[in-house]
């Protein structure tokens, strides 16, 4: 145990009344909650407390039930901490992740008043010359920084703006405020008009046959400048097989989705995405995406399109109801797909939510009777997970990569889309869990989203928030957490000893504990989203 660190550790954004009010210990005396008047209401014992592999802690989750609104004081031992129980406390904070994506926004001025002390003028506006024929020049503008860098690429885009069109789908009370950015007031939610800037810039990055530049970046990394201020040379990097299977079920997805608001805008989306599944039926021959001689851009490559292409064919069948791509997903479809995976790496997951949620039993005794059954299976497994670890976080001790926050918050996703699929609210505690570790209840006693919690992460790998002056990094971005596998040289040395979930470093030049990217901000939107929504009633 960190003898510098509390021994109680809390949702540091609050408690929601209608669920239960989880806390971790690191001491075995009784866990005492006090009212607002300084009466004892509930007193809960901990007994032995069990060692915890991935934070070498001997910690326990207490478990305090409901409490009514109110303010609280949690005490275990001769320590305390002070909480709040509210109806609705993680409306906030969900909106505040979604909106994180506009302060991502690229190729247009971030306004006062939409932006507050975090404006700035408009960025990378020069048109951009493709890599393999620099004669070609083409201006594409819009979508999304992706990470603490100026590189904008198509498939983590893809896959962000699909968690968050789910999330409108799956849980849409939760996450359909206004958010005061330019299209507020349109007549549609904002979650959709934000994932909307990021689908246009999609649809440029086609090439004329169908196919999808891998990215659009330059051939390095900026230095930590302003954006506006990062002016050299973007390029059109080659087609890949991943973003155009990537882009091509995303779209397919988002046609469902808009159709009511934007027919024209829906049609043209559909459109693209078959004409990106022609290239890949066209094209059956994968390669792998490598960075070409000179760039060191994010790569994000793969070594296979299988998932992308599974992803694919789920969405067209749902989008077109045409058998073929109902025939193709379920040659694709195999035993070994990692139904809980939801990242840019692996979408074999999407493709599953697809299949559960909007195919339905149409998918018949493969795509959905049996990719069910794989399905409740695997949230199963990921429960056990929560339930082995001491502060109930569903990630091994071994599995403490780069990013650790995505594959807990897509466990979190995982263990809420068994309830919305079954009915049952078994997991619903574990799946909480995951919520309360992003927002502090952790090894570290950190809340991983920027602007919330007493103890938050203030020095995030992002070049804006470390290059405007500002002491507050730009707010609803969550960080990428403990990392023990993936390690720069420089803090593999330092985080040698330390355990798995506490390898973390608050410091500007730790990208690889400490940057954000889109695609963590979009899972832990689609977990706020449905814990907002269950407070809604």
């Amino acid at each position: 145990m960190n003898d510098s660190l509390p021994v109680i550790r809390i949702n540091q954004t609050g408690y929601a009344e209608s669920l239960p009010v989880q806390v971790a210990v690191l001491s075995a005396e009784p866990v005492i909650v006090a009212d607002s008047d300084g009466t004892t209401i509930k007193t809960v014992t901990t007994d032995e407390l069990p060692y915890d592999e991935a934070s070498g802690d001997n910690v326990k989750v207490a478990d305090l039930g409901k409490l009514p609104a109110g303010e609280y004081t949690v005490w275990c031992g001769t320590e305390c901490r002070q909480i709040s129980v509210e109806k609705d406390p993680w409306q906030e904070v969900t909106n505040a992740l979604i909106k994180g994506l506009y302060f991502q926004r690229c190729g247009c001025e971030l306004e006062e008043k939409h932006a507050g002390i975090y404006k700035h003028p408009a960025c990378h506006f020069r048109p951009a010359l493709e890599w393999d024929n620099k004669e070609n020049e083409k201006t594409i503008i819009g979508g999304w920084h992706d990470a603490g860098d100026y590189g904008k690429y198509v498939g983590p885009g893809a896959v962000t703006v699909a968690h968050m069109l789910y999330a409108y789908l799956l849980c849409g009370k939760g996450c359909s405020d206004k958010l005061n950015i330019p299209e507020s007031g349109n007549g549609v939610p904002d979650i959709l008009n934000e994932a909307r800037y990021e689908l246009e810039w999609i649809l440029k990055m086609q090439r004329q046959d169908g196919a999808f530049y891998h990215k659009l970046t330059k051939d390095h990394f900026a230095p930590f400048i302003m954006p506006q201020d990062d002016e050299d040379r973007e390029y059109m990097m080659p087609v890949s097989h991943t973003a155009t299977g990537a882009a091509c079920a995303c779209l397919a997805l988002a046609s469902r989705v808009y159709k009511d608001f934007d027919k024209d805008f829906s049609d043209t989306m559909l459109d693209s995405a078959l004409k990106a599944y022609g290239w890949l039926e066209d094209n059956p021959d994968f390669v792998p995406f490598v960075n070409p001689e000179g760039v060191r851009t994010g790569m994000y490559g793969d070594k296979s399109v299988t998932d992308e292409l599974f992803w694919a064919a789920c969405e067209l069948y749902a989008a077109t109801g045409e058998s073929v791509y109902k025939d193709n997903a379920e040659k694709l479809y195999s035993e070994d797909m990692k139904l809980y995976s939801y990242g840019w790496a692996d979408v074999s997951g999407l493709g599953a939510i697809c299949c559960l949620f909007e195919i339905g039993e149409k998918g018949g005794s493969i795509l959905y009777t049996g990719l069910k059954e794989r399905f409740i299976g695997n949230c199963k497994k990921i429960a056990e997970i929560s339930g082995e670890s001491g502060y109930g976080t569903a990630l091994p001790a071994d599995a403490y990569i780069w990013g650790s926050i995505l594959p807990i918050m897509g466990n979190a996703m995982s263990l809420i889309m068994y309830e919305l699929l079954t009915g049952d609210d078994s997991y619903r505690a574990a799946a909480l869990l995951q919520w309360n570790y992003a927002l502090g209840l952790n090894a570290l006693d950190i809340s991983f989203v920027t602007g919330f919690g007493e103890r938050r992460v203030m020095n995030i790998h992002h070049r804006p928030s470390g290059s405007d002056g500002i002491t507050e990094p730009v707010p609803g971005l969550i960080s990428g957490g403990p990392n023990n596998r993936m390690n720069f040289p420089q803090n593999k040395e330092r985080l040698a000893s330390v355990a798995p979930a506490k390898a973390f470093l608050d410091e500007l030049p730790s990208a690889d504990t400490n940057e954000i990217a889109i695609y963590w901000n979009s899972p832990a939107i689609f977990t706020g989203a449905f814990f907002s929504s269950l407070c809604k009633g």
